[in-house]
């Protein structure tokens, strides 16, 4: 949809998330996010919501980064995330206390490691036999209506 209507209208905040959906261009995502910072300062109607937008904004850079890669230097995240490394650090300490990201913090090599989001093999076999079940369980009560179109009907 942004890139649809990106002729019509543009804006650092379009152009944050289309720099990070479309282009996955971290570089271009840390210059708009600062051109954000910029105009949510200065607009009289969102002045109110800078913190929490770029709070928002963060997470979102750091979720997508985090989507493509299994190992982040925190340096280098501090960067893209514009703050400082002991910052960006408690930052994300704070999300794994808050259970919002699944990561560990190698504090020797600086590195975040990414924890696995994919289901265990058994928990995969669990979800589709419950699936299986239910949709079994329906496709039988359509053919019973099939058989008995006037069952339960009353005249």
């Amino acid at each position: 949809m942004i890139q649809l209507e990106g002729h019509t209208y543009r804006d650092p905040i379009t152009e944050f998330v289309e720099c990070l959906l479309v282009s996955f261009d971290f570089d271009s995502a840390q210059e708009k996010l600062r051109q954000c910072e910029v105009l949510l300062g200065t607009d009289y109607f969102l002045k109110s919501l800078k913190e929490e937008f770029l709070q928002n904004a963060r997470l979102f850079v750091f979720e997508t980064y985090c989507r493509i890669h299994h190992c982040v230097d925190i340096k280098m995240l501090a960067d893209k995330l514009n703050m400082g490394q002991e910052e960006a650090e408690l930052w994300i300490v704070n999300l794994i206390r808050n259970a919002r990201l699944d990561a560990k913090i190698d504090s020797e090599k600086l590195h975040v490691i990414m924890g696995s989001t994919k289901p265990s093999t058994h928990q995969q076999v669990k979800v589709r036999g419950k699936s299986l079940c239910f949709r079994s369980y329906v496709l039988g009560g359509n053919f019973q209506m099939q058989q008995n179109p006037h069952q339960g009907q009353e005249f």
